[in-house]
């Protein structure tokens, strides 16, 4: 491990939590993570990539607030953004420093909503999450294992999605200048 560090998350989500743990691991750091319950700013259920990029920004930035001494801030936000008349589900991750300044962000792979799911979500203002739990009769509130016949996990692409985001401060800056 190359250095301790703080880092302020902007969730309570086990999940969550343990993903930013493990992504960083897998870069080679071993930090201090400390989880803050924090407002996103955005809608429960963000619709556009606008609002889950604002919403994992004002996460990352909030925890940072939040947190005494951390030396950086993480936010996380799910949703669903359209893309040529379909709707896809993906994560965003952005790592702010002290300053609150941008130190990384990164977009998950998206895969396509069924427009049932989507249909339930616009009219009974549903999370997407919910609805894949209840249709799909999972245990989880994880849609990506339904979409994907439990080949791939919320928490997997979430892991990746923090390991992309650490690329321009923290796995090889010198490709950013």
């Amino acid at each position: 491990m190359k250095f301790l560090m703080e880092v302020a998350v902007g969730t309570t989500s086990e999940l969550k939590l343990r993903a930013v743990g493990n992504a960083f691991k897998r870069a080679g750091f071993s930090p201090m993570i400390t989880g803050h319950k924090v407002e996103s700013g955005v809608p429960k259920q963000p619709f556009s990539e606008k609002e889950i990029v604002k919403g994992a920004t004002n996460r990352a930035r909030n925890a940072l607030a939040k947190s005494n001494n951390a030396d950086y801030g993480l936010g996380i936000e799910s949703g669903i953004a359209s893309k040529g008349g379909k709707y896809f589900d993906l994560a965003v991750c952005v790592v702010v420093n002290q300053a609150g300044a941008m130190a990384g962000e990164a977009f998950s792979a998206a895969v396509e909503v069924p427009k049932k799911i989507v249909h339930l979500v616009k009219t009974k203002g549903l999370e997407s999450c919910a609805v894949a739990q209840k249709l799909g009769g999972l245990t989880e509130k994880d849609s990506l294992l339904w979409y994907t016949g439990s080949r791939l996990s919320r928490s997997q692409t979430i892991e990746d999605t923090i390991l992309l985001a650490l690329s321009r401060e923290f796995l090889n800056p010198e490709a950013y200048k």
